[in-house]
């Protein structure tokens, strides 16, 4: 009985998790093509995002089909991707090379390429194995955490080069602004 609890909540909690990146995927996307429609209307110059918009929306309802039809028969997504719970990292890279390939932007996929990498290490390696070995150990509560470093190498590469992307044109524009007299 209690086994069969323990299954279900396990399970429960899969199935949240899947929902929350489901949403939580399409709405960045979502976000993302606005952002670069309103930018686009403010400069006078549009990125074609439909190409950016239609391979994450395709990518993240192939992914949940597949994870929905896998769950069924066994057989999905490689398991070596998906057991630690990131692969929606090593999606959000794959929108991401799209939309650099439509901005042309050689800064844009050099940080898509880091961040696939870090989204694929974290996907097919468990990354706080690192932080064990340097002498990490968690106490009762903290082992809640210890999935954290997976999610932590491409969130941070994401945030740092989202804080760069909205600085560097803010200090050219100071840069360029004329001293006061």
């Amino acid at each position: 009985m209690a086994v069969a609890l323990l299954r279900r909540r396990r399970l429960y909690r899969e199935r949240l998790a899947q929902l929350y990146w489901f949403i939580a995927l399409q709405a960045g996307i979502a976000a993302s093509a606005l952002w670069y429609r309103w930018r686009g209307n403010r400069v006078g110059l549009r990125t074609p995002a439909r190409g950016f918009v239609i391979a994450g929306v395709v990518l993240i309802e192939l992914a949940l089909l597949a994870s929905i039809i896998g769950g069924h028969t066994g057989y999905a997504l490689p398991g070596d991707l998906t057991i630690r719970g990131t692969f929606p990292l090593v999606l959000i890279a794959v929108p991401l090379w799209v939309l650099a390939c439509a901005e042309r932007s050689t800064a844009l996929a050099v940080i898509v390429a880091i961040c696939t990498g870090l989204a694929l290490l974290a996907s097919l390696y468990n990354v706080e194995n690192i932080f064990f070995r340097l002498g990490w150990n968690p106490s009762s509560f903290g082992w809640r955490l210890t999935g954290l470093p997976n999610v932590a190498l491409p969130a941070l590469l994401l945030l740092l080069a989202g804080a760069g992307a909205w600085l560097v044109p803010r200090l050219r524009w100071r840069s360029r602004r004329p001293a006061s007299a």
